[in-house]
């Protein structure tokens, strides 16, 4: 089998003086050149169109992109997960795999519980024993950014250790939680990484695995790594700088766990929630005209009401308003506001298709979040504040914020 493979790599900030390379490679079924977005439905103008070619674009793909054999896993309703643990004769695990289990389980379930509304319903299903892999974890020459080969190699493996005892029909997921002890700390380099859109072996009862995160390690991001990983198979982008990470401070920073997993801002943008079906078309507010309109928003984090104003502008971009609070997935939130971001649909997975606009940009916040990475944390506007964007000509500004938390933004467009 041919496959085109994406590979991007993630830093992660651990002291104020240093920064350390870590992985989270996707490889997203064959790619070639991008080429040009078609445009959205006449009916969802704001609904941009995924760009061929673009590995995991922001665009909404095609229906038959999700469900079994697809590329992605479908992302609402009951979303099934076989969870298994293996170790290595030279990396035994030091602990019961139940324990392993309990430190993403239920708290990946009820992660995305809260960010979908109730909307994906996460059924993990574990095997609670240590699968012990037929060669030392040495052998598989796992490294930052490893291939193709070295993941087949991996997961044939697999299966004949475990395939007799397992049954891997009927998932839309595979999760495979190494022992902790396998490679090096998550402080010198997290492997952590999902394979979707091609699979690597077929079982012999025909299932195939083809949309497979592994969890390597203890990353500081906790369970959380496995809600970015997963995120993956659902069709969702690496945020941070793949190929420069000290520059992911100037792009989503920590206000998507698909960019910074262990930032304050846990959940995902509503642009991620909206394409994924966790939002209604109803939740928002296609703004395509010319003049001025005054937009009531509640935050992303709680049920109900509208969420954001998109803006489009060409067939590839869009900007983006919507209200972050510390509530939800976002309960250690650094700062509360209307916060406004550029989508483009025609960038590839890890070179920044959201960027942030920091509305102190002179300022950081919250430093302790992180060693590095702060400068966005204060990015919301506040009452009174405003931005003019000028790759789309529109201009904003905040006029209220409700005692029931509600916001008010008026979006002019020339």
């Amino acid at each position: 089998m041919a496959a085109v493979l994406r590979t991007g790599l993630r830093l992660l900030a651990l002291t104020a003086v240093g920064l350390l390379a870590v992985g989270s490679a996707v490889s997203a079924g064959p790619h070639g050149p991008a080429v040009h977005a078609s445009p959205p439905p006449a009916g969802r103008p704001c609904a941009l169109r995924a760009v061929p070619g673009v590995a995991m674009s922001e665009g909404f793909p095609d229906q038959a992109a999700r469900g079994p054999g697809a590329e992605f896993a479908p992302s609402t309703g009951t979303v099934r997960a076989l969870t298994v643990m293996i170790d290595f004769p030279d990396a035994r695990a030091p602990y019961g795999a139940r324990e392993r289990y309990g430190e993403f389980f239920p708290a990946v379930r009820q992660w995305y519980a809260r960010a979908s509304f109730g909307r994906l319903d996460y059924e993990s299903t574990p095997v609670l024993r240590w699968i012990r892999m037929p060669r030392p974890f040495t052998a598989y020459r796992i490294g930052r950014g490893y291939g193709w080969d070295a993941h087949t190699a991996m997961m044939r493996d697999l299966l004949k250790a475990a395939d007799r005892g397992i049954d891997f029909r009927g998932y839309d997921i595979l999760n495979v939680l190494v022992t902790p002890n396998a490679g090096p700390p998550a402080d010198e380099a997290v492997l952590s990484v999902t394979w979707t859109g091609a699979s690597a072996v077929t079982t012999d009862e025909g299932a195939h695995l083809d949309k497979v995160s592994l969890i390597y390690g203890h990353d500081q991001s906790g369970s959380r790594v496995l809600s970015h990983e997963n995120g993956h198979t659902f069709g969702l982008p690496d945020l941070y700088a793949a190929d420069d990470f000290a520059r992911t401070d100037v792009l989503a920073g920590q206000w998507d766990t698909m960019s910074l997993d262990w930032g304050l801002q846990g959940d995902v943008f509503a642009w991620h929630k909206w394409r994924l079906g966790w939002l209604t078309d109803g939740q928002i507010a296609c703004d395509t005209g010319s003049g001025q309109a005054t937009y009531t928003l509640r935050p992303i984090e709680v049920p109900g009401g509208r969420k954001a104003v998109i803006i489009p502008y060409g067939p590839a971009r869009a900007y983006v308003l919507e209200v972050r609070a510390a509530a939800g997935n976002d309960v250690d939130a650094c700062r509360e506001g209307v916060l406004a971001y550029r989508v483009r649909t025609d960038v590839d997975s890890g070179q920044g298709p959201v960027t942030v606009t920091d509305a102190h940009p002179l300022t950081s916040a919250c430093d302790f979040s992180s060693g590095a990475f702060n400068s966005l944390n204060d990015a919301p506007f506040g009452v009174g504040e405003s931005w003019k964007d000028a790759d789309s000509g529109a201009s904003f500004r905040v006029l209220a914020h409700s005692a029931a938390g509600e916001w008010e933004v008026r979006v002019t467009r020339r």
